[in-house]
């Protein structure tokens, strides 16, 4: 019986790294298992929202039906967010033949300071209450990779680079 324990001890001391290691390599994906992230899951129609652009004007999604596209979610304080901006002002300026809209929560004039310091070319929608109920908004960022027909076909919660970069390279093979 000793033994047994001895060698059910060896096994879990070996398991326990390896799930740390696992859970630290895969944190939204283990964080998705016990939380409810809201938001729009892959494989449902995405708001085709319309609404007031952050520099004034109007935006409406609908112009994206027909072509696929990418859409943020984020909020003014959010630190993810905002270390995603670099990477996204990127890979916008590198493929434009997938384009990007931001939804964004915060003040309107915060977002239009961002946008024109970072010197975004994508639009930035200013999100209403109505809108972040729409998009059941719990967490940011979100990224929405969306189909011709308007269908969530990828999504991701939070933002680290490798992640993004994973899931830039499934949208550019749809």
């Amino acid at each position: 019986m000793r033994k047994v324990v001895i060698k059910l001890l060896f096994v879990l001391a070996a398991l326990i790294p390896l799930a740390g290691v696992y859970v630290l390599n895969n944190a939204s994906l283990v964080t998705e298992w016990f939380t409810d992230t809201g938001g729009i899951k892959q494989g449902e129609m995405i708001p085709l929202v319309s609404g007031e652009e952050v520099d004034g004007g109007q935006v409406d999604m609908k112009q994206y039906k027909g072509k696929k596209f990418i859409a943020m979610i984020a909020k003014i304080d959010c630190e993810s967010c905002k270390s995603s901006y670099p990477t996204i002002k990127k890979w916008n300026e590198l493929y434009p033949d997938i384009p990007l809209v931001m939804v964004g929560v915060g003040g309107k004039e915060e977002y239009s300071r961002v946008k024109h310091e970072l010197q975004f070319s994508f639009p930035i929608l200013s999100a209403d209450q109505a809108m972040q109920e729409q998009f059941l908004m719990k967490i940011t960022p979100v990224f929405y990779a969306v189909d011709e027909e308007g269908r969530v076909i990828e999504r991701m919660n939070g933002y680290r680079v490798r992640d993004f970069k994973k899931f830039m390279e499934k949208v550019e093979m749809i």
